[in-house]
């Protein structure tokens, strides 16, 4: 369900969400996990990203993972790289940052299926978290993952989202 941008709220975007099914994951989107991995030290890993498929819970509502821009990035505790930081302290470092810079990342929504009671959910025309005060997403809560959105810019160019992530996470070398 797309968005307009809100009036008053200081650098809001439309939200794009579902726009049509992909031929299969977007280059941007591929980066973007490959940042993603990183500038987190290894702490999320991808948990999914492109899939035809209906919104958990949410029969006849197709997932925004079939256009190619949606990925669920795990914080689950790897057994087999106990060297990494791993976990949702880990992540949340990450996320703050990310959701402090989202415009320059290309961040649309980021869903936050952990907390207590519901979940809660960031997005792009709000330029705000909003905590779920009801069961709004499947999986919520304590589960151990966050769905982000990108924009459709960013799904189309692998450099862009390179340079967007180099930009935010400077002290973090490339590869």
């Amino acid at each position: 369900m797309a968005a307009s941008a809100k009036p008053g709220v200081p650098f809001s975007r439309p939200y794009t969400g579902f726009n049509g099914i992909a031929p299969g994951i977007t280059g941007g989107l591929a980066q973007w996990i490959v940042e993603a991995r990183r500038t987190s030290l290894g702490a999320l890993w991808n948990n999914g990203a492109y899939g035809v498929r209906d919104m958990r819970g949410k029969p006849g509502h197709t997932s925004v993972h079939a256009t190619g821009r949606a990925v669920d990035l795990s914080f689950r505790k790897q057994q087999h790289k106990p060297n990494l930081p791993s976990g949702r302290h880990a992540m949340y470092e990450w996320l703050e940052r990310v959701v402090l810079h989202a415009n320059t990342l290309g961040v649309e929504l980021i869903i936050d299926y952990f907390p207590l009671d519901f979940g809660r959910a960031w997005r792009c025309d709000r330029q705000a978290w909003l905590d779920y005060d009801k069961p709004t997403v499947s999986g919520a809560p304590k589960g151990d993952w966050i769905h982000v959105e990108i924009s459709p810019a960013f799904a189309k160019s692998a450099t862009t989202v390179r340079k967007a992530f180099a930009s935010v996470f400077p002290e973090i070398p490339s590869k």
